[in-house]
């Protein structure tokens, strides 16, 4: 099993969940407005900085987990790299 998160610009909230939706992944968390600095700079919400992040957090099958990766690549490839999607995938275990 496989911990996903991912970390994409707010703007693209949207697409990221379809993409959820599409592999019928049965549970995910999300983290709206998540402010901080990166690769793509700095977002605070303000004048100076504007913009969020939403960080989702998902638990799937090492498989779905490779298929979910090759569209948030692709929507990575269409939106740019300036708006800041990043994936990790972590090693999982339930535990309880």
């Amino acid at each position: 099993m496989k911990l996903l998160m991912i970390v994409v610009d707010s703007n693209h909230q949207a697409d990221v969940e379809k993409i959820l939706e599409h592999h019928n992944v049965p549970g995910y968390t999300e983290l709206p407005n998540v402010l901080g600095k990166g690769q793509t700079g700095r977002k605070s919400g303000n004048r100076a900085f504007p913009g969020s992040s939403t960080l989702y957090f998902t638990a799937v099958d090492g498989d779905i987990c490779k298929t979910l990766c090759v569209d948030l690549k692709d929507l990575n490839d269409r939106a740019g790299k300036e708006e800041g999607l990043f994936a990790f995938a972590l090693e999982a275990e339930t535990v309880i």
